[in-house]
């Protein structure tokens, strides 16, 4: 699946040439594809809130009669077509989605990061305008002032030979000829360890890439409680993706009750729902700002735009339904009031 998803975000990006807005088209697609389901289990939602007063006379009347209760709540759904499973599913899908946009993104951010070390040893422009976007530098690397604009030795040294291999086949004769001055260029099973290590001591010898992460003076490997961090000159963000990750976590979390469990609250298990709700409202926007802090700003730029793509639907939705139920509402005292004239 992440092999097909790579191939739709190449092809939007050949189209756009920028890898940043590739991806929020690409999100905004998956958006539109979720929204039948989405209109689904908020609709169900609904239902639920509407017999919410019927769920408690019942949970009251078979309080001690566990079977029963089921039984009769099961056939409440069924009348009323509920599926207590409707507002889960969405998140369901969307979770492999997820993992395998991640995949996707992972493996263009390796591409293009050895793309920029051959660039640093070419003495080239090292960040091409397609890996910028507003305010982030380079795409391929955190949304932070904690994060240089140059690819990390880390983040190098784990990706694979035939990843080097393959960006390398793209370089033009004269590239290589340069690049082959500097060390034997080998990436063959045997040589290929070897070789990357050559090209990563290089790297770290070249002025540009050793200005790149040099620190603001008076900020370097500074300790703060249990974390230490550097502020570089060459920072690649300001920190507003990982942000407006937490704050759009937040109001998702607002306008889709079932994600955190909440429209579980009068199931006659109040106070373990309402425990879970609160710990989930918490949870996901630490996790959301952690995931983009971590990743890379193309990651968080899709995460960011799923959820204020997610949000602005969902009130759309919630519009729509509300609209469509006061309509129904008046349709049917017009009935009941000519009834009544007869």
């Amino acid at each position: 699946m992440s092999g097909i998803l790579e191939s739709i975000l190449n092809g939007i990006y050949s189209v756009v040439l920028n890898h940043g807005w590739s991806i929020v088209i690409f999100t905004l697609l998956i958006r539109f594809v979720l929204l039948p389901l989405d209109y689904k289990s908020r609709k169900s939602m609904q239902k639920t809130q509407l017999v919410s007063g019927q769920m408690t006379a019942l949970q009251k009347k078979y309080a001690n009669d566990k079977q029963k209760l089921n039984q009769k709540m099961a056939e409440l759904y069924k009348k009323e077509g509920i599926s207590p499973l409707s507002g889960c599913i969405p998140m369901l899908i969307q979770w492999p989605v997820l993992i395998a946009m991640f995949a996707a993104m992972r493996a263009i951010a390796n591409e293009q990061m050895v793309a920029q070390v051959f660039r640093f040893l070419l003495n080239e422009d090292i960040i091409m305008p397609a890996d910028r976007w507003l305010w982030v530098k380079n795409v391929w690397a955190s949304d932070s002032l904690f994060t240089s604009v140059a690819p990390s030795m880390m983040n190098l040294e784990i990706i694979g030979a035939d990843v080097w291999n393959r960006v390398f086949q793209t370089l033009s004769e004269g590239q290589i000829q340069q690049l082959q001055q500097i060390c034997t260029i080998d990436f063959s099973s045997e040589a290929a360890k070897g070789t990357i290590t050559m090209l990563l001591n290089a790297l770290k010898e070249t002025e540009s890439y050793k200005e790149a992460l040099t620190a603001v003076p008076g900020w370097n490997n500074v300790s703060v409680l249990l974390f230490n961090f550097t502020v570089y000159k060459e920072w690649n963000g300001l920190l507003i993706l990982p942000v407006l990750a937490g704050v759009s976590q937040v109001l998702m979390t607002k306008l889709n009750p079932a994600s955190t469990g909440q429209t579980n609250t009068n199931t006659g298990e109040k106070g373990s729902a309402q425990s879970t709700a609160k710990f989930m409202q918490v949870f996901f926007p630490i996790l959301s700002v952690w995931f983009c802090l971590t990743s890379n700003a193309g990651f968080a730029i899709y995460w960011v735009t799923s959820n204020i793509a997610s949000g602005l639907m969902g009130i759309w939705i919630n519009y729509h339904l509300e609209h469509k139920n006061k309509k129904l509402q008046n349709g049917n005292k017009a009935v009941t009031g000519e009834g009544s004239v007869k």
